[in-house]
C-alpha cells in the first residue's frame, strides 16, 4: 500500500530553518517533512531512499521531489516557492504527499533557457553539482532552476527527455546527458555555395543572347 498524506504547504521564506539550510534548498525539488511522516515510513518498512509526488488537490497537478530533512513543523511541509508557482499552489494551501518509487535513470535530454550558460567557464560542473545536490528525481517537460553562487545568477533548463521513464531517479547510477541548443540560439545564416559542375559556364543576364 502507498503511503499518503495530506498537509499544509509554505515556502522557505515561511520557515523558521537556519538561512544555511534555506540557501541550500531553495533551488532545488527537495522538500521538508515533518518527523512524524518519518516515522510512519520506518514503521511501514518502506524502503529507502524515499521520494514523493506533492500534488495540487484541486487541479491534481503534481511534481515529484526529494526530500532534505524530516524537520518541518506538524503538519506542515516546506516547499520551494519555484515548485509551488509551478504547481499553482498558494501559501497555506493544502496539498497532497504521495510516496513514490522512480526507475532508476539512464538518459537525461537538457536544454538551458538562455545561451548564457552554456557560456560559463565550466558549465558542466556547475550543473552536475546542482543536480546530483539539489535534483534526484526529475521529470520529462519540467524545468529546473539551478544557481550559480558565485555570481548570484540563476539559470533555468528544461527537462527535455529523460529515459527510461517520464519520471527518474538519477542519484548513484550512470547516466548519459545530451543537450539541446539553448532556447535563444539564433543559428548563423545558410549560405548557398555554388556548384561548379552543376551549373558550368558564366552568367549573363535573363534576356539576352
Amino acid at each position: 500500500m502507498t503511503f499518503t498524506t495530506k498537509l499544509i504547504c509554505f515556502s522557505y521564506s515561511c520557515s523558521s530553518h537556519p538561512p544555511d539550510i534555506i540557501k541550500e534548498v531553495k533551488y532545488s525539488n527537495k522538500i521538508l517533512l515533518p518527523p512524524n511522516v518519518l516515522r510512519e515510513l520506518i514503521h511501514g518498512k518502506y524502503e529507502m531512499p524515499y521520494f514523493f509526488k506533492i500534488e495540487n488537490i484541486e487541479t491534481k497537478f503534481g511534481q515529484y521531489c526529494g526530500v532534505q530533512e524530516f524537520s518541518s513543523p506538524p503538519g506542515v511541509v516546506h516547499i520551494p516557492y519555484h515548485i509551488m508557482s509551478g504547481l499553482g499552489i498558494k501559501e497555506g494551501d493544502n496539498i497532497e504527499i504521495k510516496l513514490a518509487t522512480p526507475v532508476d535513470g539512464s538518459y537525461v535530454k537538457l536544454q538551458p533557457h538562455t545561451i548564457k550558460f552554456i557560456e560559463l567557464e565550466d558549465p558542466k560542473a556547475l550543473l552536475e553539482k546542482a543536480l546530483s545536490n539539489n535534483y534526484p528525481i526529475i521529470t520529462e517537460g519540467h524545468t529546473i532552476a539551478i544557481e550559480d553562487k558565485t555570481t548570484n545568477t540563476v539559470y533555468h533548463i528544461d527537462i527535455v527527455k529523460t529515459e527510461p521513464a517520464p519520471v527518474i531517479k538519477i542519484i548513484d547510477v550512470n547516466i548519459n546527458v545530451d543537450f539541446d541548443p539553448p532556447l535563444d540560439y539564433i543559428p548563423p545564416p545558410v549560405v548557398d555555395i555554388y556548384d561548379e559542375e552543376k551549373f558550368p559556364g558564366k552568367g549573363h543576364r535573363l534576356g539576352e543572347e
